[in-house]
């Protein structure tokens, strides 16, 4: 029986969002993951896992001790494309280095300070290391042909939608009849323009007004709390602080009409469509390539942005339920068909088994 690859994941977290991925390929690769939290260190997964600390010094990020000597145990190397971890962008000007390596990230800016790839300062730097990696991984289609543009062969970019993974069965006998927000409490996620189109819906009877349910913790919790009691919510908007339990947060999704995020669609887009459920955000929001998913009217909602807009919206869909449930319904389709934690590992693997390939013939 062949020897499985060892393949080694440069990486800072190890998130519950991609704990399923990684098992996935771990059925195919003898995996390590190496991560720079330390609050994974007393955590068990199916997979191998290895603490690589590190610091921030200004805005780059230095791993304590070389990745050189570590990367040299394995066959191959899945890293973070994060040009501003200086550590791994070196693994590319390694001289003479006996395995391949795959970059896996958004390849363009993104950020709560600048929209999907406004910022163009970094791309060089990023064309420059990229081009050192035999192949390269983005969370969406759109990279591509701005990198074939920029001078990459074709064949090494590939792309592995970024998804999450859903508990499922769903039950699908709970009534839809709220209204969903899931996320930290940050301001930059625009739950302030959320509560002000909310309060704004006048011409709704107060007994038809969909309950508001706010799941998360945060910055701007005092603020929604405050909000609340002044415009006498108590009854109507709920915030129920962070929830992990994913079976739990599925109950939420079950029964919200949408799940709205005025000023993000990042992550959160997959789970809600995941769970049946349409999502609601403005077409310039904060995304790494998420919004891409949405089809405005047929499996979410994009509006321009804006009070008076997302006013105008939730008065329409609180008027237009059905219409809004088979947009879920949609969306549910689009992940399963689309979007699964199988098909984004399977991708990854694609893009380490070309990458092998490619450094196994030079």
């Amino acid at each position: 029986m062949a020897q499985m690859v060892k393949l080694l994941i440069v990486y800072n977290k190890v998130w519950s969002y991609r704990e399923r991925i990684f098992d996935l390929i771990n059925e195919h690769f003898d995996l390590t993951v190496a991560f720079t939290d330390p609050q994974f260190l007393n955590k068990e997964f199916s997979f191998k896992t290895i603490y690589t600390p590190g610091k921030w010094r200004g805005p780059f990020f230095i791993h304590d001790k070389s990745l050189k000597s570590l990367c040299a145990g394995y066959d191959a190397v899945l890293a973070l494309y994060e040009v501003r971890c200086i550590s791994i962008m070196r693994l590319g000007l390694i001289f003479n280095r006996k395995y391949s390596l795959t970059y896996w990230g958004i390849g363009v800016s993104a950020s709560y300070a600048n929209r999907f790839d406004e910022n163009k300062r970094w791309d060089k730097l990023r064309y420059f290391f990229g081009k050192k990696a035999e192949s390269i991984v983005f969370y969406s289609d759109y990279p591509v042909e701005k990198y074939v543009k920029a001078g990459f062969e074709r064949n090494m970019l590939f792309v592995a939608n970024n998804t999450t993974n859903v508990s499922t069965p769903l039950n699908n006998d709970v009534k839809k009849e709220s209204f969903l927000f899931v996320g930290t409490l940050y301001k930059q996620k625009g739950i302030e323009i959320l509560l002000s189109a909310y309060g704004a819906l006048k011409d709704i009877p107060r007994e038809d007004l969909p309950v508001l349910n706010i799941v998360g913790e945060g910055p701007e919790r005092q603020f929604i709390e405050q909000w609340i009691h002044e415009n006498k919510m108590e009854n109507k908007v709920y915030l129920h602080g962070a929830i992990y339990d994913v079976d739990v947060l599925k109950s939420f999704y079950e029964k919200s009409i949408v799940c709205i995020s005025p000023n993000q669609a990042g992550l959160s887009v997959l789970t809600t469509m995941g769970y049946a459920t349409a999502f609601v955000t403005e077409k310039n929001a904060i995304t790494g390539g998420e919004i891409f998913n949405i089809k405005d009217m047929y499996n979410g909602i994009i509006y321009e942005g804006g009070v008076d807009e997302l006013k105008e919206k939730l008065t329409w869909i609180i008027n237009n339920k059905q219409k809004v449930i088979d947009m879920g319904r949609a969306a549910k389709e689009h992940y399963d068909q689309n979007r699964t934690p199988q098909l984004m590992a399977d991708s990854l693997m694609e893009a380490v088994n070309y990458a092998l390939k490619i450094k196994n013939n030079a």
